[in-house]
């Protein structure tokens, strides 16, 4: 099977809270991941699963069993670390063979060198099996890392920060790899990263972490067009959502937001988002978030608002611009191609549909509050 259950779990170290009643259901065959700071707790739940860490309150089930009290090795978990944790003295072979060569497992050194071939293959590195770790790059040592966790096929697979140590190129392509091989093996994947984008590429599901407590857990595209509050949606998505304290005006049947000190920018709300501020709030103040990437600059007399260039960073891909509105500063992302000088004023475009409206106090998404 491979069903994960965390009910209420609490880990204490000291007078410190890693873990804060955190309550979890992985599917099975998910890949489910989770995301967040430094920090946050991610790590202590992955031990937590794999019984490196005991709970001081809550109760852990794999496959609907109590799994508390049950020692690591009969967890039927594995887990890779971010460190690779190999053998130095071992080769890739034997760093592979390792788990299979347990007393638990009894197999004959002929089941042992077929499986460690075939996950080698797998993993692309069946020429590297009589190397030794430090002869490999941060790629192929990640590689053998999952090779040994993976080889004696465990009902849970954990992931800690797997990819953290590789070039940008080797990532993208462990991206793809560890997909592709999660669904050959149809093996449930808890995934720890602080990388939002690994989370989102990747996961069935995406829980979001915060001093030890879940933030959000939904599907990639809910979690990143529809976050639960502002933590979520600044901690998911590049570059970082832009956020601003908002009035609400109303005339004439139509409800506007009314940015704090910029009376220029102003957003006439939809509707359904003039009622969702009425009910929610009473009509009172709103928190508004709206995504780089929702900003169009437009020619002039057509914006929502107009800003003067501060700074603009081109990339390959595309590029940011950072503009200031009556002294506040927004990000926006732009085509690689164009080319901004400072000081420029430019006319820019906010749609109304394309905005976040959260709770001054609570920090909610009004769709959720």
């Amino acid at each position: 099977m491979g069903t994960v259950k965390l009910d209420n779990v609490t880990k204490m170290y000291g007078k410190d809270v890693a873990v804060k009643n955190l309550s979890l259901e992985i599917r099975e065959e998910e890949f489910f991941v989770l995301v967040g700071p430094s920090g946050a707790g991610k790590t202590t739940t992955l031990k937590t699963v794999a019984g490196l860490v005991t709970p001081s309150e809550g109760r852990v089930y794999i496959d609907g069993k109590l799994s508390n009290l049950v020692k690591p090795a009969d967890r039927n978990v594995s887990m890779t670390f971010e460190s690779y944790a190999l053998y130095p003295h071992f080769s890739v072979y034997d760093n592979i063979a390792n788990p299979l060569r347990s007393p638990k497992y009894k197999k004959s050194e002929d089941e042992v060198d077929k499986e460690v071939k075939r996950i080698a293959n797998m993993l692309e590195i069946g020429h590297l099996l009589d190397r030794r770790p430090g002869e490999l790059s941060g790629g192929q040592k990640q590689r053998v890392s999952l090779g040994r966790a993976i080889v004696r096929r465990p009902a849970v697979f954990l992931l800690d920060e797997p990819l953290s140590h590789v070039d940008a190129k080797v990532r993208h392509r462990m991206r793809v790899e560890l997909n592709r091989i999660q669904r050959e093996l149809n093996t449930t994947t808890i995934y720890v990263t602080h990388d939002y984008v690994e989370g989102l590429s990747l996961g069935d599901r995406v829980g979001v972490l915060k001093d030890g407590q879940i933030e959000q857990v939904d599907v990639p595209k809910t979690v990143y067009h529809k976050p639960m509050n502002e933590f979520v949606a600044k901690h998911v998505g590049f570059p970082e959502v832009n956020l601003i304290g908002t009035s609400v005006r109303s005339h004439d049947g139509e409800m506007t937001l009314v940015a704090d000190d910029i009376p220029s920018m102003q957003f006439v709300l939809t509707r359904e988002q003039a009622a969702l501020v009425k009910e929610k709030t009473g009509g009172g103040r709103v928190r508004v978030g709206f995504r780089p990437q929702a900003v169009e600059i437009v020619p002039d007399g057509k914006g929502t608002f107009q800003g003067t260039v501060y700074a603009f960073n081109p990339f390959v891909t595309y590029g940011v611009l950072i503009l200031e509105v009556e002294g506040t500063r927004f990000r926006v992302l732009t085509q690689s191609n164009r080319h901004f000088k400072v000081d420029e004023t430019l006319s820019v475009k906010i749609n109304s549909k394309d905005i976040y409206l959260f709770d001054e106090q609570t920090t909610t998404n009004l769709e959720y509050r």
